[in-house]
């Protein structure tokens, strides 16, 4: 862990020095869809569902994107993911968080941009009555396609985006993650 520290930090200074100058922190908000890789969390998820709760699944990120020129950037975000099932005798909280960092690519076609990221992460399973579970921590990816509304409202440039994430779980499972979100700098 603290060699792959390291070479974030090195590519980050090395970023930051040949960077054009365009660097922004950024927050998204959304919804997700996760489907479950491993059977017998499958299994459970589906029988919490099945006794009639609400599922609400929000998602949400930090980040921070430095731009290289107009069509390249550098990216680096925090992520979280949370599952929630409710009904009046159960609550089941199902965290999914992580970093990613990874490289974006601008084609030239308006605001239009995707990327991919390296992402390692793990997941919680908090249930009332029922012992708290942790997944393995993983390493994955993560795809993204962005468009971007650039200078919409005096340099507020808000992003509506889609992101596919897996993350393997252990025990040859691997959750995929879709997104929906809106992205803006502050």
């Amino acid at each position: 862990m603290k060699r792959f520290v390291c070479i974030i930090s090195a590519i980050f200074c090395i970023a930051l020095a040949s960077a054009s100058g365009k660097f922004n922190f950024t927050w998204a908000a959304g919804s997700s869809g996760t489907f479950y890789g491993d059977s017998d969390f499958t299994t459970r998820f589906d029988r919490y569902k099945s006794k009639g709760g609400k599922n609400i699944v929000l998602a949400g990120e930090l980040g921070m994107r430095l731009s290289f020129t107009d069509n390249i950037a550098f990216t680096m975000n925090a992520l979280l993911n949370a599952d929630t099932l409710t009904n009046l005798s159960d609550f089941c909280f199902f965290l999914d968080y992580g970093l990613a960092g990874g490289v974006k690519i601008y084609p030239g076609l308006g605001g239009l941009n995707f990327g991919m990221e390296y992402v390692t992460g793990m997941r919680a399973d908090l249930v009332t009555g029922a012992d708290d579970t942790f997944s393995s921590w993983g390493n994955g990816f993560r795809f993204l396609l962005e468009y971007e509304f650039e200078n919409l409202i005096n340099r507020f440039s808000p992003s509506l985006g889609f992101a596919w994430r897996r993350m393997p779980r252990g025990n040859s499972a691997a959750d995929n993650v879709l997104s929906f979100y809106l992205r803006a700098p502050f």
